[in-house]
Parts: C-alpha cells; sequence; structure tokens
C-alpha cells in the first residue's frame, strides 16, 4: 500500500509538514481502505506511517518526490502530517509517472484535486519495473521505515551462534505475519549501524514490540549483545507482562535472571516453522481482547 498526497499548493513539498482539509482524507480510495482508516486510531496513524508516500502537485508539470509521512494529527476539521523525502530516490517527472498511472490505481481526472489518497498497491515494485528505483527497494525484507518509530508484533533476541535456525523462523513469520511485523535484526542492518545502538535496541525490545520471543541457550549467556536486549526483557518480566514474553530454548544452559519455573518450547523438538507457528499463536492471542472479569 502506499500514500498518494496531491495539493495545488505551490512549493508545498518545499516545507517539512503540510495540512490537509479532513473532507480531502481518503478522497479517490477504495471503499475497504477507507474502512481500515477514517477512523486515525492510534494503529491507523502507525500503519499510514509505514506506507511509501508519493509527494506530488495537481497537473503534470511539477516533480514527483518519494518519502514517508512521520507525524499525523487530528486539528478539528484538519489533518496536519509532518513528513520526509528519501533522499536516496531522485526526484523524478510526473510524465515518467504518467505510464504507471493504471498500475498504481490514479484516477484519470484524480491529479486536478487536492487530496490524501491511500492505494492497495505496491509502490516500489511498480517504481522498481520503471527504474524509478533500484531493485534493493523490492522485496519481501526491504524495511517499510524507520526502526525507531516501528511497532512490532514480535521481537526475536537470540545470539549469533544460532542464526540459522533463528532466520529460518524469522522468514516463516513475516510469511505469516506480513511485512514489517517482525524485528529481526538481518533485515534492518543499515539502520542499526549507528552510535548508541544500545539504547536503540532497549527501545526496541521494551517499548516497540508486542511480544518478545527469547532464544535461550549457552551461548545467550555470555554475548554482551544478549546481554544488553536481556535487561528490557527483565523489566518487562518486572512489570508482570508476562503476556509479553515467549522463552524457547535450545539447551538447559542457566540465563541469569531465569527460573527453572519458566515455561518455554523446547527447540530441540520443534523445527523452525514448528517454533514460527506456536509464535504466531501467541500473537494472535495476545491481539484478543482482554477479559477483566
Amino acid at each position: 500500500m502506499y500514500n498518494l498526497l496531491v495539493t495545488a499548493a505551490e512549493g508545498a513539498w518545499d516545507l517539512d509538514s503540510y495540512e490537509y482539509d479532513r473532507s480531502r482524507f481518503l478522497e479517490h480510495t477504495s471503499e475497504s481502505v477507507k474502512a481500515r482508516f477514517t477512523k486515525l486510531t492510534t494503529e491507523a496513524v502507525e500503519q499510514l506511517k509505514l506506507f511509501p508516500t508519493l509527494f506530488t502537485y495537481e497537473g503534470d508539470d511539477a516533480p514527483v518526490r518519494v518519502g514517508y509521512i512521520r507525524r499525523i494529527r487530528e486539528r478539528g476539521r484538519s489533518i496536519l502530517i509532518e513528513y520526509e523525502f528519501d533522499e536516496t530516490v531522485a526526484p523524478f517527472s510526473f510524465s515518467a509517472l504518467a505510464p504507471l498511472a493504471v498500475n498504481l490505481d490514479i484516477g484519470r481526472w484524480e491529479m486536478s484535486r487536492t487530496h490524501w489518497a491511500v492505494k492497495d498497491e505496491d509502490l516500489f515494485e511498480i517504481l522498481a519495473a520503471a527504474n524509478l528505483v533500484d531493485q534493493s527497494y523490492v522485496g519481501v525484507d526491504r524495511p517499510p521505515g524507520r526502526v525507531e518509530e516501528m511497532r512490532f508484533k514480535v521481537a526475536l533476541s537470540f545470539p549469533g551462534e544460532k542464526r540459522d535456525y533463528v532466520a529460518s523462523v524469522a522468514a516463516e513469520l513475516k510469511k505469516r505475519l506480513g511485512p514489517g511485523t517482525v524485528f529481526y535484526d538481518k533485515d534492518f542492518t543499515a539502520q542499526l549501524a549507528r552510535p548508541n545502538l544500545d539504547t536503540l535496541l532497549q527501545r526496541i525490545y521494551l517499548n516497540n514490540s508486542d511480544l518478545v520471543v527469547v532464544f535461550l541457550c549457552a551461548d545467550y549467556e555470555h554475548k554482551e549483545w544478549c546481554g544488553l536486549e536481556w535487561r528490557a526483557i527483565r523489566t518487562i518480566i518486572k512489570n508482570k507482562n508476562d503476556h509479553a514474553i515467549m522463552f524457547m530454548r535450545f539447551d538447559g544452559a542457566d540465563v541469569s535472571g531465569s527460573m527453572s519455573i519458566d515455561g518455554y518450547v523446547d527447540l530441540g523438538e520443534h523445527s523452525p516453522v514448528q517454533a514460527a507457528r506456536m509464535i504466531v499463536e501467541r500473537v494472535r492471542l495476545n491481539d484478543l481482547p482482554q477479559n477483566d472479569a
């Protein structure tokens, strides 16, 4: 899916924010997609921020930019957005985009009206086919946004020695849960190459993930980065959010902070596909409404 932003305001995309009249939101959008985003719930806002965005002007003369919406705020009868362009994608003319209109679900008269549409098409796949972006933008492992702004259904914590097994689990999870729902470090290699990575990882595991799956073993106990992740995991346990943690074990090694009474999945008895299925089961159970009775 992608956002299509159209405006008649000259130079609007030279700024870092823009305001749409609420009535122009979801024009030229299918009814099924409208139903998902008419109410700007927290979940809807987070999804819209993950979608790549085309920034365009009415008519067919001005350049087109590609980027992401970074913030969405409702203001009475308007919606204010803040955004930034993907600087690795060069601006291109609308004439290069025009032949792709049908594939992009852009109607014949759509570019003559200021509006914000949400389209159920794969923007990067279509742009890559037309050589407007390179092939690195296409594929199931392509991150859909900034990792620190994403909300994950599952985050995986494991030592590098077990990567082959965990990679297979991650691949199966992404098939079942969809792109952008699983934090697996190799999918975010470029974004994780930064200073203060420990702070970012703590944020991902502690605040940005619904379920943290921990692959315990002797190697986990001795790894520096696993230790940093484990601090966030122990905080979750301390806060009694038991539903947000799932233990899986490769062996019976002691890991400081875990207890013999903790439940776990014995990976010696289960394949990566079976492990992924159990993780998905936990995700779906966590999504069910809580019974407070």
